[in-house]
Protein backbone atom coordinates (compact mmCIF):
# COMPACT_ATOMS: atom_id res chain seq x y z
CA UNK A 1 0.00 0.00 0.00
CA UNK A 2 1.85 3.27 -1.72
CA UNK A 3 1.01 6.75 -0.06
CA UNK A 4 1.78 8.73 -3.42
CA UNK A 5 2.39 12.61 -2.60
CA UNK A 6 5.72 12.58 -4.77
CA UNK A 7 8.77 10.20 -5.46
CA UNK A 8 11.97 10.65 -2.95
CA UNK A 9 13.82 12.95 -5.26
CA UNK A 10 10.85 15.32 -4.31
CA UNK A 11 9.32 14.87 -8.00
CA UNK A 12 5.71 14.54 -8.50
CA UNK A 13 4.69 11.24 -9.39
CA UNK A 14 4.31 11.05 -13.24
CA UNK A 15 0.72 10.66 -15.72
CA UNK A 16 1.52 8.61 -18.49
CA UNK A 17 -0.92 7.14 -20.82
CA UNK A 18 -2.29 3.67 -20.23
CA UNK A 19 -4.75 1.84 -21.10
CA UNK A 20 -7.98 3.53 -21.43
CA UNK A 21 -10.28 1.81 -17.97
CA UNK A 22 -14.00 0.40 -17.68
CA UNK A 23 -16.22 2.71 -15.99
CA UNK A 24 -18.72 1.76 -13.16
CA UNK A 25 -21.39 3.94 -11.98
CA UNK A 26 -23.19 3.47 -8.79
CA UNK A 27 -26.78 5.17 -8.81
CA UNK A 28 -28.22 2.43 -6.58
CA UNK A 29 -28.11 3.66 -2.84
CA UNK A 30 -30.58 3.56 -0.71
CA UNK A 31 -30.80 7.84 -0.22
CA UNK A 32 -32.22 7.55 3.36
CA UNK A 33 -30.77 10.37 4.71
CA UNK A 34 -31.58 11.99 1.21
CA UNK A 35 -34.75 11.45 1.70
CA UNK A 36 -35.24 10.95 -1.73
CA UNK A 37 -33.35 9.23 -4.70
CA UNK A 38 -30.06 10.87 -5.15
CA UNK A 39 -29.35 9.72 -8.20
CA UNK A 40 -32.64 11.80 -10.11
CA UNK A 41 -31.79 15.27 -8.06
CA UNK A 42 -31.08 17.92 -10.93
CA UNK A 43 -27.89 20.10 -11.55
CA UNK A 44 -28.21 22.77 -14.34
CA UNK A 45 -31.28 20.58 -15.61
CA UNK A 46 -29.25 17.93 -15.64
CA UNK A 47 -29.79 14.68 -12.90
CA UNK A 48 -26.59 13.30 -10.80
CA UNK A 49 -27.15 10.38 -12.86
CA UNK A 50 -27.39 11.78 -15.88
CA UNK A 51 -24.14 14.32 -15.24
CA UNK A 52 -21.98 11.66 -13.24
CA UNK A 53 -22.53 8.99 -16.69
CA UNK A 54 -21.47 11.55 -18.93
CA UNK A 55 -18.25 12.29 -17.30
CA UNK A 56 -17.58 8.85 -16.79
CA UNK A 57 -17.92 8.22 -20.36
CA UNK A 58 -15.95 11.26 -21.67
CA UNK A 59 -12.55 8.89 -19.32
CA UNK A 60 -13.36 5.31 -20.01
CA UNK A 61 -13.55 2.90 -22.58
CA UNK A 62 -16.93 1.59 -22.10
CA UNK A 63 -18.91 1.90 -19.09
CA UNK A 64 -22.07 0.64 -17.55
CA UNK A 65 -24.31 1.43 -14.50
CA UNK A 66 -24.82 -0.56 -11.30
CA UNK A 67 -28.68 0.74 -10.48
CA UNK A 68 -32.13 1.12 -11.28
CA UNK A 69 -31.11 3.06 -14.78
CA UNK A 70 -31.48 6.54 -14.28
CA UNK A 71 -28.15 7.56 -15.93
CA UNK A 72 -28.87 6.56 -19.69
CA UNK A 73 -25.99 3.96 -19.45
CA UNK A 74 -26.68 0.48 -19.99
CA UNK A 75 -27.35 -0.87 -16.56
CA UNK A 76 -27.38 -3.77 -14.69
CA UNK A 77 -28.22 -4.55 -10.57
CA UNK A 78 -25.77 -6.13 -8.01
CA UNK A 79 -26.50 -10.20 -7.03
CA UNK A 80 -27.90 -10.13 -4.44
CA UNK A 81 -29.94 -7.35 -5.00
CA UNK A 82 -29.22 -4.74 -1.84
CA UNK A 83 -25.48 -6.40 -0.87
CA UNK A 84 -23.99 -3.17 -1.41
CA UNK A 85 -21.15 -1.28 -2.89
CA UNK A 86 -18.77 -4.18 -3.17
CA UNK A 87 -21.02 -6.29 -4.64
CA UNK A 88 -22.02 -3.47 -6.73
CA UNK A 89 -18.74 -3.06 -8.15
CA UNK A 90 -18.25 -6.37 -9.33
CA UNK A 91 -21.75 -6.87 -10.42
CA UNK A 92 -20.25 -3.72 -12.73
CA UNK A 93 -17.30 -4.96 -13.65
CA UNK A 94 -18.85 -8.71 -14.82
CA UNK A 95 -20.70 -7.01 -17.14
CA UNK A 96 -17.99 -5.02 -19.19
CA UNK A 97 -15.45 -7.97 -18.92
CA UNK A 98 -18.53 -10.07 -20.69
CA UNK A 99 -19.10 -6.83 -23.11
CA UNK A 100 -16.05 -6.49 -24.23
CA UNK A 101 -14.05 -10.15 -23.45
CA UNK A 102 -11.26 -9.05 -22.14
CA UNK A 103 -9.95 -7.36 -18.02
CA UNK A 104 -8.37 -4.10 -17.81
CA UNK A 105 -9.03 -1.61 -14.58
CA UNK A 106 -12.19 0.35 -14.04
CA UNK A 107 -13.14 3.72 -12.81
CA UNK A 108 -15.67 3.76 -9.94
CA UNK A 109 -17.89 6.59 -9.62
CA UNK A 110 -20.40 7.23 -7.09
CA UNK A 111 -23.64 9.59 -8.64
CA UNK A 112 -23.61 11.55 -5.70
CA UNK A 113 -20.31 13.47 -6.18
CA UNK A 114 -21.56 17.03 -7.93
CA UNK A 115 -18.13 18.27 -7.75
CA UNK A 116 -16.02 15.44 -9.86
CA UNK A 117 -14.68 17.10 -13.33
CA UNK A 118 -13.73 15.24 -16.62
CA UNK A 119 -10.10 16.37 -15.54
CA UNK A 120 -10.23 14.71 -12.57
CA UNK A 121 -11.44 11.25 -13.85
CA UNK A 122 -8.84 11.74 -17.16
CA UNK A 123 -6.47 11.85 -14.48
CA UNK A 124 -7.53 8.74 -12.38
CA UNK A 125 -7.67 7.20 -16.05
CA UNK A 126 -3.92 7.87 -16.65
CA UNK A 127 -2.24 8.20 -13.77
CA UNK A 128 0.74 5.56 -13.16
CA UNK A 129 4.35 5.44 -11.51
CA UNK A 130 6.05 3.52 -14.25
CA UNK A 131 5.38 2.52 -18.05
CA UNK A 132 4.72 -0.93 -19.00
CA UNK A 133 3.50 -2.05 -15.56
CA UNK A 134 0.29 -3.17 -14.96
CA UNK A 135 -1.77 0.01 -13.76
CA UNK A 136 -2.24 -0.25 -9.99
CA UNK A 137 -5.25 1.02 -8.04
CA UNK A 138 -5.21 4.49 -7.50
CA UNK A 139 -7.25 5.71 -4.54
CA UNK A 140 -7.08 9.38 -3.74
CA UNK A 141 -7.27 10.68 -0.02
CA UNK A 142 -9.71 13.35 0.77
CA UNK A 143 -10.74 14.47 4.57
CA UNK A 144 -7.76 11.86 6.13
CA UNK A 145 -10.10 9.29 4.35
CA UNK A 146 -9.99 7.14 0.86
CA UNK A 147 -12.29 7.36 -1.38
CA UNK A 148 -12.66 4.06 -3.15
CA UNK A 149 -15.96 5.09 -4.97
CA UNK A 150 -14.18 8.14 -7.07
CA UNK A 151 -11.24 5.59 -7.64
CA UNK A 152 -9.29 3.72 -10.76
CA UNK A 153 -9.36 -0.19 -9.05
CA UNK A 154 -6.80 -2.27 -10.70
CA UNK A 155 -7.30 -5.71 -12.47
CA UNK A 156 -5.51 -7.06 -9.35
CA UNK A 157 -7.60 -5.26 -6.83
CA UNK A 158 -11.13 -6.53 -8.60
CA UNK A 159 -10.08 -9.84 -8.21
CA UNK A 160 -8.84 -9.73 -5.12
CA UNK A 161 -12.39 -7.66 -3.72
CA UNK A 162 -14.29 -10.59 -5.91
CA UNK A 163 -12.57 -13.43 -3.19
CA UNK A 164 -13.33 -11.29 -0.51
CA UNK A 165 -17.09 -11.08 -1.85
CA UNK A 166 -17.07 -14.53 -1.89
CA UNK A 167 -15.50 -14.63 1.61
CA UNK A 168 -18.77 -12.91 2.72
CA UNK A 169 -17.00 -9.66 3.38
CA UNK A 170 -18.98 -6.76 1.72
CA UNK A 171 -16.88 -3.65 3.23
CA UNK A 172 -14.75 -1.70 0.59
CA UNK A 173 -12.00 -0.89 3.31
CA UNK A 174 -10.07 -4.34 2.72
CA UNK A 175 -10.20 -4.89 -1.12
CA UNK A 176 -7.16 -2.56 -2.05
CA UNK A 177 -3.66 -4.64 -1.98
CA UNK A 178 -0.40 -3.55 -1.18
CA UNK A 179 0.16 -2.02 -4.70
CA UNK A 180 -3.11 0.16 -4.52
CA UNK A 181 -1.38 3.90 -4.39
CA UNK A 182 -3.48 6.15 -2.25
CA UNK A 183 -3.14 9.46 -3.53
CA UNK A 184 -2.59 12.67 -1.20
CA UNK A 185 -4.70 16.06 -1.67
CA UNK A 186 -1.76 17.89 -2.59
CA UNK A 187 -1.52 15.67 -5.69
CA UNK A 188 -5.14 15.51 -6.94
CA UNK A 189 -5.84 18.83 -6.04
CA UNK A 190 -3.75 20.40 -9.28
CA UNK A 191 -6.98 18.55 -11.47
CA UNK A 192 -9.60 19.18 -9.15
CA UNK A 193 -11.04 21.33 -6.87
CA UNK A 194 -10.56 21.15 -3.31
CA UNK A 195 -14.54 19.62 -2.50
CA UNK A 196 -14.23 17.09 -5.16
CA UNK A 197 -15.39 14.13 -2.98
CA UNK A 198 -17.93 15.51 -0.87
CA UNK A 199 -20.94 13.99 -1.32
CA UNK A 200 -24.62 14.77 -1.20
CA UNK A 201 -26.41 12.68 1.56
CA UNK A 202 -28.71 15.41 3.51
CA UNK A 203 -30.94 18.06 2.12
CA UNK A 204 -28.21 20.56 3.60
CA UNK A 205 -25.64 19.08 1.72
CA UNK A 206 -28.10 20.14 -0.93
CA UNK A 207 -28.89 23.75 0.00
CA UNK A 208 -24.56 23.86 0.43
CA UNK A 209 -24.45 23.47 -2.90
CA UNK A 210 -27.44 25.97 -4.35
CA UNK A 211 -28.76 22.44 -5.43
CA UNK A 212 -31.99 22.94 -3.03
CA UNK A 213 -33.42 25.74 -0.46
CA UNK A 214 -32.36 25.59 3.00
CA UNK A 215 -34.35 23.31 5.23
CA UNK A 216 -36.12 26.15 6.96
CA UNK A 217 -35.80 30.21 6.57
CA UNK A 218 -36.55 32.59 4.19
CA UNK A 219 -32.71 33.42 3.36
CA UNK A 220 -30.82 30.97 0.83
CA UNK A 221 -26.66 32.47 0.40
CA UNK A 222 -24.67 30.28 -1.18
CA UNK A 223 -21.17 29.34 -3.46
CA UNK A 224 -21.27 26.28 -5.52
CA UNK A 225 -19.04 24.87 -8.39
CA UNK A 226 -22.19 23.87 -9.72
CA UNK A 227 -24.33 25.28 -12.55
CA UNK A 228 -26.81 28.21 -11.53
CA UNK A 229 -30.30 28.60 -12.94
CA UNK A 230 -32.84 30.85 -12.28
CA UNK A 231 -36.03 28.98 -12.04
CA UNK A 232 -35.56 27.49 -8.58
CA UNK A 233 -34.62 30.13 -7.10
CA UNK A 234 -36.97 31.84 -8.44
CA UNK A 235 -39.81 29.91 -7.65
CA UNK A 236 -38.42 29.14 -3.94
CA UNK A 237 -38.47 32.76 -3.13
CA UNK A 238 -42.26 33.17 -4.49
CA UNK A 239 -44.87 33.49 -1.80
CA UNK A 240 -48.19 33.81 -1.19
CA UNK A 241 -48.10 37.00 0.86
CA UNK A 242 -45.87 38.46 -1.61
CA UNK A 243 -47.07 40.17 -5.04
CA UNK A 244 -44.15 40.30 -6.73
CA UNK A 245 -40.69 38.63 -7.11
CA UNK A 246 -37.81 39.65 -9.32
CA UNK A 247 -34.90 37.42 -10.56
CA UNK A 248 -31.24 38.85 -11.65
CA UNK A 249 -29.53 36.31 -13.19
CA UNK A 250 -25.99 37.96 -14.15
CA UNK A 251 -23.80 35.76 -17.27
CA UNK A 252 -20.61 35.71 -18.43
CA UNK A 253 -20.02 37.91 -21.53
CA UNK A 254 -17.49 38.25 -24.21
CA UNK A 255 -15.65 41.47 -23.40
CA UNK A 256 -14.83 43.43 -20.89
CA UNK A 257 -14.81 47.24 -20.97
CA UNK A 258 -12.35 48.01 -23.89
CA UNK A 259 -11.09 44.21 -24.00
CA UNK A 260 -12.93 41.83 -26.66
CA UNK A 261 -12.44 38.32 -27.18
CA UNK A 262 -13.29 37.33 -23.93
CA UNK A 263 -13.13 33.78 -23.50
CA UNK A 264 -13.95 32.25 -20.30
CA UNK A 265 -13.90 33.52 -16.58
CA UNK A 266 -12.71 31.35 -13.19
CA UNK A 267 -14.24 32.49 -9.91
CA UNK A 268 -11.73 32.01 -6.78
CA UNK A 269 -13.11 33.10 -3.35
CA UNK A 270 -12.02 32.31 0.31
CA UNK A 271 -15.59 30.32 0.92
CA UNK A 272 -16.68 31.69 4.77
CA UNK A 273 -15.85 35.45 5.14
CA UNK A 274 -17.16 35.22 1.20
CA UNK A 275 -20.17 33.80 2.40
CA UNK A 276 -20.31 35.75 5.94
CA UNK A 277 -20.41 39.02 3.44
CA UNK A 278 -23.08 37.44 1.57
CA UNK A 279 -25.41 37.05 4.49
CA UNK A 280 -24.42 40.42 5.77
CA UNK A 281 -25.45 41.81 3.16
CA UNK A 282 -29.03 40.68 3.01
CA UNK A 283 -29.42 41.27 6.51
CA UNK A 284 -28.94 44.53 4.84
CA UNK A 285 -31.23 44.24 2.84
CA UNK A 286 -33.93 43.63 4.79
CA UNK A 287 -33.45 46.44 7.40
CA UNK A 288 -34.13 48.86 4.28
CA UNK A 289 -36.91 47.40 2.75
CA UNK A 290 -39.27 45.68 5.80
CA UNK A 291 -41.53 44.18 3.02
CA UNK A 292 -39.16 41.93 1.65
CA UNK A 293 -39.93 38.12 2.04
CA UNK A 294 -37.21 35.82 0.74
CA UNK A 295 -33.85 36.42 -0.84
CA UNK A 296 -31.71 34.31 -2.63
CA UNK A 297 -28.12 34.99 -3.48
CA UNK A 298 -25.69 32.82 -5.33
CA UNK A 299 -22.69 33.03 -6.70
CA UNK A 300 -20.68 30.76 -9.14
CA UNK A 301 -16.72 29.48 -8.07
CA UNK A 302 -14.42 27.64 -11.01
CA UNK A 303 -14.54 28.37 -14.71
CA UNK A 304 -17.18 29.29 -16.60
CA UNK A 305 -18.12 30.13 -20.30
CA UNK A 306 -19.02 32.96 -22.66
CA UNK A 307 -22.55 32.40 -21.59
CA UNK A 308 -22.84 31.19 -18.55
CA UNK A 309 -24.83 32.14 -14.88
CA UNK A 310 -22.34 33.53 -12.24
CA UNK A 311 -24.30 35.03 -10.17
CA UNK A 312 -28.45 34.98 -9.36
CA UNK A 313 -30.55 37.11 -6.86
CA UNK A 314 -34.15 36.09 -6.76
CA UNK A 315 -36.22 38.47 -4.32
CA UNK A 316 -39.80 38.39 -3.57
CA UNK A 317 -41.62 41.41 -1.79
CA UNK A 318 -44.96 42.84 -1.17
CA UNK A 319 -45.14 45.44 -4.17
CA UNK A 320 -42.45 45.94 -7.33
CA UNK A 321 -40.74 48.80 -6.12
CA UNK A 322 -39.22 47.69 -3.21
CA UNK A 323 -38.94 44.00 -5.29
CA UNK A 324 -37.13 45.71 -7.96
CA UNK A 325 -35.24 47.92 -5.32
CA UNK A 326 -33.82 45.12 -3.17
CA UNK A 327 -32.26 43.11 -6.17
CA UNK A 328 -31.05 45.88 -7.59
CA UNK A 329 -29.72 46.77 -3.77
CA UNK A 330 -28.13 42.96 -3.51
CA UNK A 331 -26.57 42.52 -6.78
CA UNK A 332 -24.93 46.00 -6.89
CA UNK A 333 -23.62 45.68 -3.10
CA UNK A 334 -22.80 41.48 -3.63
CA UNK A 335 -20.42 42.86 -6.65
CA UNK A 336 -18.76 45.72 -4.74
CA UNK A 337 -18.25 43.83 -1.43
CA UNK A 338 -17.71 40.29 -1.70
CA UNK A 339 -14.29 39.35 -1.88
CA UNK A 340 -14.38 36.93 -4.87
CA UNK A 341 -11.92 37.03 -7.63
CA UNK A 342 -11.87 36.96 -11.15
CA UNK A 343 -9.44 35.50 -13.11
CA UNK A 344 -10.29 36.22 -16.92
CA UNK A 345 -9.06 34.92 -20.27
CA UNK A 346 -9.02 36.52 -23.10
CA UNK A 347 -7.31 35.32 -26.72
CA UNK A 348 -4.21 37.55 -25.73
CA UNK A 349 -3.63 36.91 -22.31
CA UNK A 350 -4.83 36.13 -18.91
CA UNK A 351 -5.45 38.62 -15.36
CA UNK A 352 -6.73 38.30 -12.08
CA UNK A 353 -8.81 40.86 -10.19
CA UNK A 354 -11.53 41.43 -8.00
CA UNK A 355 -14.94 41.24 -9.45
CA UNK A 356 -16.06 45.19 -8.91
Amino acid sequence: MVLASGDPTGEPLSVRPTVKPFGILLTGGSSRRMGRDKATIEVGGVTLAERSAAILQSATALAVEVGPGASGLPHVTEEPAGSGPLAAVLSGYASLVEQAGSTRPAIVLACDMPEVTVELLTWLANYCEAPGDPPPSVVPIAGGKPQPLCARWSVADLSRAAELLEAGERSLKNAFGPDALFVEPQVWEEVAPPRAFDDLDTPADLADRALAPPIAGDDWVALTRLPLGTEIPSRWATLGSCGAVVTFAGTVRDHSGERAGVEELTYEAYEEPAMAAMARIVEQCRTRWKEIGRIAVHHRLGKLEVGEIAVVVAVSAGHRPEAFSAAAYLIDTVKESVPIWKLEKWAGGEDWGLCH
